[in-house]
């Protein structure tokens, strides 16, 4: 590779990470206010991080929403994803177009038309319409991922298992669904992570004691602004980077298909 490829490579780089880099370094910063050139290292704003109590409620509803959702639109878009690949049937493309349509409405009208909808119904807004409206946002990311993994896949491996004399359960059980994880694990994890950090949906669907992390963070910005901000903003990077790490080597599941 060419000295300039490797440049713009970098510049490439620089230009993605480089506003989480200020943001962890603006985490260890002393000063009271944010942004806000840099004083002294400390470790305040994560202790203090997880003092809050408010936030710690926050990020555990979070993670519940955000696993939740992930796991239903998998479970969902998989199945979905065999049909729509080893199927051909009349009005599939309609079909396919109709999964994806939450990729196309707003969130802010999708969040509102949800709210109303459960108006309608006189049922009260829990954390579990808030995991169901999450899921199906999420849908298509996890539906994508499959079909794609799914179109990819070499059929004559399942026909070799058949032929062999496998049933078509171990024949998807041990054939086709370990050669296409790498397709569900992206769209779990892509799901789990549009889930986590959403905000329009969130804000609509949101009771007092199933307030998501972004929606706290933005009620926490109204009042005031210091590196605590920052310290959440690490703390969430740091849990992507484990995240990604985990798949990639104890999994041995590259996230790219």
């Amino acid at each position: 590779m060419e000295v300039s490829s490797y440049l713009f490579l970098g510049l490439v780089y620089v230009y993605v990470l480089g506003p989480a880099l200020v943001v962890v370094v603006a985490s260890f910063n002393s000063a009271t206010s944010f942004p806000s050139p840099f004083q002294a290292f400390t470790l305040r704003w994560y202790v203090q991080l997880f003092r809050h109590r408010e936030f710690v409620q926050s990020m555990q509803v979070s993670l519940v929403v955000a696993g939740a959702a992930a796991s239903i639109a998998t479970l969902l878009g998989g199945p979905a994803a065999f049909v729509f690949v080893r199927s051909r049937f009349q009005g599939r493309h309609a079909f396919m177009a109709l999964f994806t349509t939450p990729l196309v409405v707003p969130q802010i009208v999708l969040g509102l038309a949800m709210l109303q909808f459960l108006s309608v119904l006189k049922l009260p807004i829990t954390m579990v319409g808030l995991v169901l409206i999450h899921a199906v946002f999420v849908l298509p990311y996890t539906l994508r991922a499959m079909v794609t993994s799914l179109t990819h896949f070499d059929r004559t491996l399942e026909e070799a298992a058949t032929s062999l004399g496998a049933s078509w359960i171990r024949t998807l059980w041990h054939v086709t669904l370990p050669l296409t994880r790498t397709g569900f694990t992206v769209g779990f994890v892509l799901a789990f992570v549009v889930s986590f950090v959403n905000v329009p949906l969130s804000l609509f669907l949101a009771a007092p004691g199933s307030t998501t992390l972004p929606i706290r963070l933005f009620a926490y910005i109204e009042s005031r602004l210091d590196p605590l901000v920052a310290a959440v903003g690490a703390f969430l990077i740091l849990v992507a980077f484990a995240t990604t790490l985990f798949v990639d080597r104890v999994l041995r599941l590259r996230l790219l298909l």
